[in-house]
């Protein structure tokens, strides 16, 4: 039975460990195209808000706003992240 999500969850459990203990910057988002994917996110504790899955037409999905029909597309997702991070400063 083949599992990649263990193999994924492994290599970003390294790349957690490379940052100071507790740290919570060491991932922003998850990008993938799977279940799995995300299951091996949030294993290392990026939020389901900014886990995001895209299907074979392209299509954006998050987690959190699937089951209410959310869907989106990379530019409205650049449109969103340029907006949280002018409002952020």
């Amino acid at each position: 039975m083949r599992k990649p999500e263990l193999f994924k969850m492994a290599c970003l459990r390294d790349i957690l460990r490379l940052f100071p203990s507790g740290t919570q910057e060491a991932f922003y988002a998850g990008f993938g195209n799977r279940i799995t994917d995300a299951m091996s996110y949030r294993s290392v504790g990026i939020p389901a808000s900014k886990i995001y899955t895209i299907d074979s037409t392209g299509v954006v999905k998050t987690e959190l706003l699937q089951a209410a029909g959310h869907k989106g597309s990379y530019i409205q997702l650049v449109s969103i992240g340029m907006r949280a991070l002018l409002t952020a400063e």
